[in-house]
């Protein structure tokens, strides 16, 4: 893979804000609470994948049908992007499945799982295109809200600590981001994570 999976920072808002072009907008997701999972598409076929902990995990990884193994036969190109596997049904009293907690990427395959995409590795386009390009893919991309106002994400975190944002989903915070691909190149990343992004917790 071209690039490792990266956790996300958790510094101040504000600061973070305050690094940004004035006006810059910023997309804002749920925080999923589940394993995060690369994939390789070669000719738009799935040809690896792996977790934070493993990479022999391709073979379970066919076997869940949120994620598919044919993208576009017509990529000349490889592709690899990111996203989250996790159980829909974690935050419901009537499921008997394990909590996702207690899963490895070896035991996928035993369990309901559902995948959001979110990234492209290497993508030169903004934020939000490259969200749509995963969703022409096949692929279900997160909820994501936009503003230029840091005051609206603000306001959006404190709905998500009253369970009045993406309520449907097992969250353990939201995501912030820098729509611009410019401005995302410029901020880069750390060892650990991505400069232009933070998780509000």
């Amino acid at each position: 893979m071209g690039m490792k999976l990266l956790g996300l920072d958790k510094i101040c808002f504000s600061s973070w804000w305050a690094k940004l072009p004035e006006g810059s907008t910023m997309v804002v997701q749920p925080k999923i609470e589940g394993f995060a999972i690369g994939l390789r598409y070669k000719y738009g076929q799935l040809v690896d994948a792996f977790s934070r902990e493993d990479s022999e995990i391709i073979e379970n990884i066919r076997t869940i049908n949120a994620i598919p193994l044919n993208i576009d036969d017509s990529l000349k190109v490889e592709v690899e992007l990111e996203g989250v596997l996790y159980s829909p049904f974690s935050n419901s009293k009537l499921s008997s499945e394990k909590p996702l907690s207690t899963l490895t990427p070896k035991n996928f395959s035993n369990s309901p799982l559902s995948f959001l995409a979110f990234q492209i590795f290497r993508s030169n386009r903004d934020e939000l295109s490259d969200l749509t390009q995963l969703q022409n893919w096949g692929f279900e991309v997160p909820i994501t809200l936009r503003t230029h106002d840091p005051m609206q994400v603000k306001r959006w975190h404190s709905q998500w600590l009253r369970n009045e944002l993406f309520s449907n989903f097992p969250t353990n915070g939201i995501v912030a981001k820098c729509n611009s691909y410019s401005t995302k190149n410029i901020l880069g990343v750390s060892q650990y994570s991505p400069n232009w992004a933070l998780a509000l917790t």
